[in-house]
């Protein structure tokens, strides 16, 4: 007999068929677990039916000035004035105050062109200034017998002579001591910095204001070669790198050249005054984002310019009425003064947008899918709960299924925000989605 021409047989080991049927029953298993839970892990924009979405009702929905030091004088606390300006060198620098913690000092980057008071030094007051290389060379350049002229908060003006150049090491802590009234102007470096202390030499107390009243704005006023008037004044909270519990104020300005040689605004003197005497320098910074922006860096004889001053202000200043200071020359006691109102602000809020940009049936025709996006174009955090948010028909209302990314939802302030939302199918031709006040119309939904 011819032997057989069967091909063989290949048995698997019963083995291995159980472990390859676990593997495809635990396969099944994860695939249906992902298909229930995408809308939630995975929620995505359904190819479904279109339908057209028609909206119907617009909704409406530089640092602080510190508390000033206190000593007490018997039974009574008087507040110490703080510095407000250094002038050195044939420079002047706004005054910061920083809290030295520790006996390590070092110099922020955020605004290389202050002067830093080391918050407390009321004796020997302690200066630093940022490791810039023209800094290096100021205080490089300072020999003994020179002047530093500080100006502070009262008003006074306070002159020291230089008698020691020495360096210090960053953790010197008799650097910060209170034992003999002086000054001490150092380059806030890493390592070895070069430092003058000076002797104090001269107080000049500031010159009782003269009779008559401040201009307002709208009055030209004539100072020097300068006429300077005060087109207008604003107040804004909530501005990017405004210190907690302050606020912004712009004063808008027009200055005119009547002399023969060009104006320099960086010599100008521009200080506010509130009803207590306190005064603020201007923020270079924060200029930018007045009404006119900086003045330029020279107005030409014969020439005017618009330029925004700005100040960094407590929100609880004194008022009702600020003063305004201007002067062409910091040398020269020439000066003008302006009445100013102040008004605080009103409370930052959030303030909502909504544009429903698609609406979707799908899900075998029973789920209703409106992709929205929010913007928060107020000043505050916007947040929106399911209170905020609803969908209803001739029908009657229909609950909320499935919010992607689920809420509630926060916006920061100038932010927006993708957002999905998933209903039941109302039984009716048309609804109407309601966002934070913003209602559109839904309409091509089957019978």
């Amino acid at each position: 007999m011819a032997p057989s021409s069967r091909p063989p047989v290949f048995r698997v080991p019963p083995p291995v068929f159980w472990l390859g049927g676990v593997g495809v029953a635990l396969l099944i298993i994860t695939l249906i677990a992902l298909l229930a839970l995408r809308p939630v892990l995975f929620p995505r924009r359904p190819a479904g039916i279109p339908l057209a979405v028609t909206k119907i009702i617009p909704g409406i929905s530089p640092l602080p000035v510190p508390a000033p030091p206190v000593v007490e004088i018997g039974n009574m606390e008087v507040s110490l004035p703080i510095p407000t300006s250094l002038e050195v060198g044939g420079r002047t620098f706004p005054v910061q105050a920083a809290t030295v913690e520790g006996a390590a000092w070092n110099a922020p980057a955020s605004d290389p062109e202050s002067a830093l008071w080391a918050y407390g030094t009321v004796i020997h007051y302690v200066l630093g200034l940022a490791p810039t290389e023209e800094n290096h060379a100021l205080v490089n350049g300072l020999m003994e017998g020179d002047t530093i002229v500080l100006h502070l908060s009262s008003g006074a003006r306070l002159t020291f002579q230089i008698i020691q150049r020495k360096t210090v090491a960053p953790d010197d802590p008799s650097l910060l001591a209170q034992t003999r009234p002086g000054f001490t102007l150092v380059v806030l470096e890493e390592g070895e910095r070069p430092a003058v202390v000076a002797d104090f030499r001269e107080l000049v107390e500031p010159t009782p204001p003269t009779g008559g009243l401040a201009a307002g704005p709208g009055q030209p006023v004539q100072v020097g070669a300068a006429r300077v008037t005060v087109a207008e004044t604003n107040t804004e909270r909530g501005l990017s790198d405004l210190p907690v519990g302050t606020v912004a104020y712009f004063v808008e300005v027009r200055v005119e050249n009547g002399g023969t040689v060009p104006l320099r605004p960086r010599d100008f003197v521009a200080e506010l005054l509130d009803a207590d005497g306190n005064r603020y320098l201007p923020s270079p910074s924060l200029a930018g984002q007045g009404k006119y922006g900086p003045l330029l860096e020279e107005i030409p004889a014969g020439g005017q310019a618009e330029g925004t001053f700005a100040y960094v202000i407590p929100e609880a200043i004194a008022g009702p009425m600020l003063t305004w200071v201007f002067g062409p020359q910091s040398a020269s006691e020439l000066r003008a003064r302006f009445s100013l109102p102040y008004t605080p602000p009103p409370p930052a809020t959030a303030e909502a947008e909504v544009e429903v940009t698609q609406a979707f049936l799908g899900e075998g025709g029973e789920i209703l899918h409106v992709l929205a996006r929010l913007r928060n174009r107020g000043a505050a955090m916007l947040k929106v709960t399911a209170q905020d948010i609803s969908l209803s028909s001739r029908a009657g209302p229909t609950e909320l299924q499935i919010a992607a990314p689920p809420l509630p939802w926060e916006i920061e302030a100038g932010q927006e925000q993708e957002v999905e939302l998933q209903f039941a199918r109302p039984r009716s031709t048309t609804c109407v989605v309601t966002i934070l006040g913003y209602t559109f119309e839904i309409s091509g939904l089957p019978e």
